[in-house]
Parts: C-alpha cells; sequence; structure tokens
C-alpha cells in the first residue's frame, strides 16, 4: 500500500469490525438468460448529430451474430429515422457497438436491435444540443460496490423525466475478490458479483461487468439515458497509477497486461469513445471535459507512511519536497495541455460553462486536530494511529489523502490558472471518496472554479469508520478547510447539475438505504454557483 494512512485504509479497518445488515435480494433466484438479447441495451458518447448504441447479443456457436439497429422519434417505431448494421462477436465478449448518424440535434429518440429471430427491448436516447441552449440537466454517479448495498440511486433517476445526461465518474465495478471489499458478514442480500476471485484476467473483468449489468435498475438507467462514463481506479485496481496499482502484486502479472484487459473489457461493456479523455459541446451552455486521472499520466502516490516515520520533520520533508515538485503529475502533460487548450477554445466561443468530469476531488481538505475525538473507545490501535497520523500531516499542512488532487498541488494548480487564464466559469464534479462535499477552488488567492462532489451510489464513507456523529465530522472538516463549504459524511446517492445561461445548481439526492431495494429519499441539499462569480452559494 503506497499511503498506509490513506482513507480507504482508514474505511476497511473500521468496517472490519461490524458487519451490514443482510437483506433479501430482490432478484435472488431469477432465471437469467445465457442466449440472445442477454444485458439489455445501452447509448453513449452522444454528438449533437449521431449516438454510439451497445447491446449483447450472444450466439450458440463461435460465429459472430449480424445485427441492426432502428431508430425512431417514437416508441411504436412507425417510421424508422436511422439505421445502422453490426456485428455480435464472441471477440469482443458478443457485445457490439453501432453509431447512427444523421439525427437532429438536442432531440430524444427511441432504438432497438434486431437479430435473425429476435429483438432486442426498447431504449431511449438523446442528441446534445446545437446553439443556443436554455437548460441541461446532468446526473453524476460513482462508486458503485454491489456487495455494500441495492442500487437504488441508479434506479432513482432511472424513474425521472428531467435528466438529459448521465455522467458516470468511476468505479462502476469494483475488482475485488469475494471477503475482501466487502467482508462476507457486511454483504447486502447476497449481492457478490462473479467469478469469487480477484479479477486480473480480459475473462475475469468481462465476467464482473456481466454480473454488474443484470443488476435491474443499472440496466433501467443504461435504458433510458445517454451516458458518458469514465473509469477510475477499481476499473482496474485500487488506487491504480499509470505503472501499477495499492492492489496489484507480483503475482497478479505484469500491469501493463492487466490495465490492457480492464481498458479493453471497459471498452467493450459501456459505449464510450475510443480515447480517455474528450469534450463533448452541450449547445452554448457548457463545454464538457472528460478527463482520466488514473492511468493516462499519473506519476505514483506519495506516501505518508515514510515520512511519518520521520516525525514533523519528516512531514516537512515532504511537505517542502516531492509534494511540491512540478514534474510531477495527475493527468500526464499531454493531457494537461488539451485540458488548457479547450478551457481557451470553449471560452473563446462563448460557451457560458465549462464543466471538467472527473475522479477525484479537487478541493483542498486536511485532517483537523479534532479528528482524535471521533475514534470510540473500541477503536484499534491501527485506526487510532491512521487518524493520528492524519492529524499529524494536516497540522503542517498536507491533505486527507495522498490520492487526490491534493497529493499532486503542482499539478492541481497548473490546471485552476489555466482555467483563470481562459476566463472560464469552471464547475469541477467528482467521485471516488464516497461522500458528498461542496468546495470553492481557488488558484493564487483568487476564484477558479467550484467543485460539486457527488457521494457513492453504495459503496461506505467515513461514517463506516469513524464514530462521531457525521454531522461533527462535516462540521470539524469545514471549520478547518477554507475550500470546502459544505459536506455529507453519511448518505449515499447521487448529484445532479442543472445548467442555465446565468447559473448552475448542484442537487445532491440522497437514498433512504441501500440495504434494502427502495427508492425513497431522505431529504437532500442544493448549492449554486452564478457565472461570473466562482462561489458556491448554498441553497
Amino acid at each position: 500500500m503506497y499511503d498506509d494512512f490513506d482513507r480507504r485504509s482508514l474505511l476497511r479497518l473500521g468496517l472490519a469490525g461490524g458487519a451490514a445488515a443482510a437483506i433479501a435480494s430482490a432478484v435472488a433466484g431469477q432465471a437469467r438468460p445465457t442466449r440472445g438479447f442477454t444485458h439489455g441495451l445501452a447509448s453513449g458518447d452522444p454528438s449533437a448529430e449521431s449516438v454510439l448504441l451497445w447491446t449483447r447479443c450472444v450466439g450458440g456457436g463461435n460465429a459472430a451474430i449480424p445485427l441492426r439497429v432502428e431508430v425512431a422519434e417514437e416508441p411504436g417505431f412507425g417510421r424508422i429515422v436511422a439505421r445502422g448494421e453490426g456485428m455480435a462477436d464472441p471477440a469482443a465478449d458478443w457485445c457490439t457497438q453501432i453509431r447512427v448518424a444523421g439525427l437532429t440535434p438536442g432531440k430524444w429518440y427511441f432504438y432497438r436491435f434486431v437479430a435473425e429471430g429476435g429483438r432486442s427491448e426498447t431504449g431511449r436516447t438523446r442528441t446534445l444540443p446545437r446553439g443556443r441552449t436554455a437548460r441541461f440537466n446532468i446526473a453524476v454517479f460513482s462508486c458503485s460496490n454491489d456487495g455494500f448495498g441495492f442500487f437504488n440511486a441508479y434506479g432513482h433517476a432511472a424513474r425521472r423525466d428531467d435528466i438529459d445526461l448521465v455522467v458516470h465518474v468511476g468505479d462502476y465495478i469494483y475488482e475485488y475478490r469475494h471477503d475482501t471489499y466487502p467482508l462476507t458478514g457486511q454483504v447486502v442480500g447476497g449481492r457478490l458479483a462473479a467469478p469469487n476471485h480477484e479479477i486480473v484476467s480480459l475473462s475475469d473483468y468481462r465476467t464482473r461487468y456481466a454480473a454488474y449489468r443484470q443488476d435491474s435498475n443499472l440496466r433501467a438507467l443504461h435504458r433510458r439515458f445517454p451516458i458518458v462514463s469514465i473509469w477510475d481506479d477499481h476499473e482496474f485496481a485500487n488506487d491504480a497509477w499509470k505503472d501499477g496499482a495499492e492492489n496489484h502484486q507480483a503475482e497478479d502479472g505484469a500491469w501493463n497486461a492487466r490495465k490492457a484487459a480492464a481498458r479493453q473489457a471497459h471498452g467493450e461493456w459501456l459505449p464510450n469513445a475510443t480515447r480517455a479523455y474528450n469534450r463533448y459541446d452541450i449547445g452554448d451552455l457548457v463545454s464538457m471535459l472528460v478527463v482520466d486521472t488514473r492511468i493516462e499520466g499519473r506519476d505514483r502516490q506519495l506516501s505518508l507512511a515514510g515520512a511519518i516515520k520521520g516525525g514533523r520533520e519528516g512531514l516537512i520533508a515532504l511537505r517542502d519536497g516531492a509534494w511540491v515538485d512540478p514534474k510531477r503529475t495527475l493527468l500526464g502533460f499531454e493531457q494537461e495541455q488539451w485540458v488548457s487548450d479547450q478551457l481557451k477554445a470553449s471560452t473563446g466561443a462563448g460557451t457560458r460553462w465549462q464543466l471538467l468530469a472527473q475522479q477525484l476531488v479537487m478541493g483542498n481538505i486536511s485532517t483537523p486536530k479534532a479528528a482524535a475525538d471521533w475514534l470510540g473507545a473500541d477503536a484499534t490501535p491501527r485506526v487510532r494511529g491512521a487518524v493520528q497520523a492524519g492529524v499529524a500531516a494536516g497540522s503542517v499542512g498536507l491533505p486527507l489523502s495522498m490520492d487526490t488532487w491534493g497529493g499532486y498541488r503542482p499539478a492541481r494548480s497548473r490546471l485552476l490558472k489555466s482555467a483563470q487564464d481562459a476566463g472560464a466559469n469552471l464547475v469541477v464534479v467528482s467521485g471516488d471518496s464516497h461522500n458528498a462535499w461542496a468546495c470553492d477552488l481557488a488558484e493564487g488567492g483568487q476564484p477558479a472554479g467550484v467543485e460539486f462532489a457527488g457521494q457513492a451510489v453504495t459503496s461506505p464513507g467515513f461514517e463506516a469508520a469513524l464514530k462521531a456523529d457525521p454531522a461533527v465530522v462535516a462540521a470539524g472538516l469545514i471549520e478547518t478547510n477554507p475550500e470546502l463549504k459544505w459536506a455529507d459524511m453519511s448518505r449515499r446517492g447521487y448529484l445532479t447539475v442543472s445548467f442555465t445561461p446565468d447559473a448552475a445548481r448542484a442537487d445532491w439526492v440522497f437514498m433512504q438505504s441501500v440495504l434494502s431495494p427502495t427508492l425513497a429519499v431522505s431529504g437532500g441539499r442544493a448549492a449554486r454557483v452564478r457565472r461570473g462569480r466562482g462561489q458556491i452559494e448554498l441553497i
């Protein structure tokens, strides 16, 4: 492990002491199709005139299956407005993706796949608008570990009519073997995705995607909305970087082979552009930049474990040395330059907002001194040591986690400076942390943008390891960290960001529970930023 005191380590330690309630699965015992259209359909990578359509159709032998896709403006398919052809090939795990073009900008469509002897269910998708655009609503998801609970957040969003696009910022699947994360006693409703070992090979990753994609709520979300998705670490292995990962050992084989297998399976099972980072223009309203913070160019995470052994002097040496090394990068210098160029191009074209959709919390967040009081009397020495190490790091200005943007200070500064230089109205959306955050982003003492970070679909957050009232934890973090304006430390769900020409509004939707199949919500929270202000207003 690169950072013995990172957030996930603390969460695992806390989780090891207790078990989540196990609720009978709503899908237990249902037969799963092994032939024909086995996993529904999906759409993604939209433009103003085209969209990528996905399905999986399994045959009885090794021969690829010819497919065609039909697109209509109404669900009865009375008039087909576009068609496409493709092959469901066993070499691609029977998945096929067909791009249909010549569509009308900003319009909803219905689509279905047809094979000899049968056809798929009907899906709904839409193209991106072009020109003057008054409103656009994006739903943001992350961190859906099936063992920790039901995908109620997906099901809730799938029943809404005010969402235009889904963005998944990573941890769509998790790579662990059974009895790891979660432990066996923490598994909810028997939700253990195959295979039962850690996924390493191409076959393993394919099997895990296939298991996740059987979930009825996830299938409903894909059926209703186009999706843009980018991986985080668990689509590969925990705390991944360009040349390795915390959860990759020598016995797992070559990292590059595992990385290639994971990337191939992600590309087969999700309708995405082939390049990791891309720009999507939503009329004159939003330029959405989707970037990779994991495997394209990320340097290895710094470790607090070594520095902490040197006491305060060791932490200061890390703070004043490697932590501020300008040669270290999170995106890779090529992708950094691309982001800078796209921000300038977007503002130069008069686009109202610049949205950066990515994986990691960007706001500056350090562990406060008060964290020592958040532990229960029964905290293990290792948990207590981890919190004490975090407090020590925070006391010299080091971040809560070296795996986030906070661990790559010069890279963060370069990105935010490029947003300032472009005159961007920057909104950053993030995942990964499992909790919900709202942060002002500053560079050089001046506003550079805002961050709306979404909570996990199911994966547990800080509340799983700490005994303190989550509201007390949030208040302590906010008091200590000037960029942090609001946080929720205990609930699961998803985030929506609605753009208008003059404001961007974030709404955190909290599900009542993930321990049983329910679409009930437990309230929410909202924040907004006005164009030209660059600072969050809580609503």
